[in-house]
């Protein structure tokens, strides 16, 4: 009698053993699983924010164009015409080799007291870094077209600065500068009187990029 009842009591034992390790192993593998989901969630999330931030701040180079508004106001002498203030719009069409250098051409319109001229000129850029906002150091110079008197009020200008881009979709970004324009007039490098005017001007414009 008491060797059946030891029968049963290790009967019993090895069953709630074995029960035990099978459930055990089932926890295990329910938790390897779940590490696993969360493992690829991770990775899924990481991807996704990675791939959509890229394409907004990784530019690799390709077609551009730039239309600025512009605002600049005189420096000095300012009680004559085309030397107090001006505004105006530009539009620059380029290049952009790799995430660095950018070189274009561009037109516009600046509207100043006491007249106009049409600017039509060279803008060359250098982005600095890989964040997506990206600051960058400029100049842009050429000449200024006045149509009604050409001879005497068109000029020659250069227009150094620096801005940043912000991004605002894919292939577009916000791009904000702000530098000194100086400008002279066409017959700089003759002799005789001459006048140069300066401005301190902001530029705000959109920027698409290919």
């Amino acid at each position: 009698m008491k060797r059946l009842y030891t029968l049963a009591i290790l009967i019993l034992l090895t069953a709630s053993y074995a029960s035990a390790q099978i459930v055990t192993e089932r926890c295990w593998h329910l938790d390897k699983v779940q590490f696993l989901q969360h493992k690829q969630d991770f990775w899924r999330t990481h991807k996704l924010f990675s791939t959509s931030a890229s394409p907004m701040s990784g530019v690799t180079g390709g077609f551009y164009n730039l239309t600025e508004a512009q605002y600049g106001f005189g420096l000095k002498l300012i009680d004559e015409p085309y030397a107090e203030y001006y505004a105006g719009l530009t539009t620059i069409f380029g290049w952009r080799f790799g995430s660095g250098l950018a070189l274009g051409g561009g037109i516009g319109y600046h509207q100043y007291n006491g007249g106009y001229d049409v600017p039509i000129f060279g803008d060359a850029r250098w982005y600095l870094g890989k964040q997506r906002v990206k600051f960058f150091i400029m100049g842009s110079g050429g000449f200024m077209a006045n149509f009604k008197d050409f001879k005497d009020l068109s000029r020659v200008f250069v227009n150094p600065g620096a801005g940043l881009t912000v991004p605002l979709a894919k292939n577009l970004h916000l791009s904000f500068a702000t530098g000194l324009l100086t400008q002279w007039d066409r017959n700089i490098f003759e002799d005789g009187p001459g006048y140069r005017d300066s401005f301190i001007n902001m530029r705000l414009g959109l920027l698409y990029q290919k």
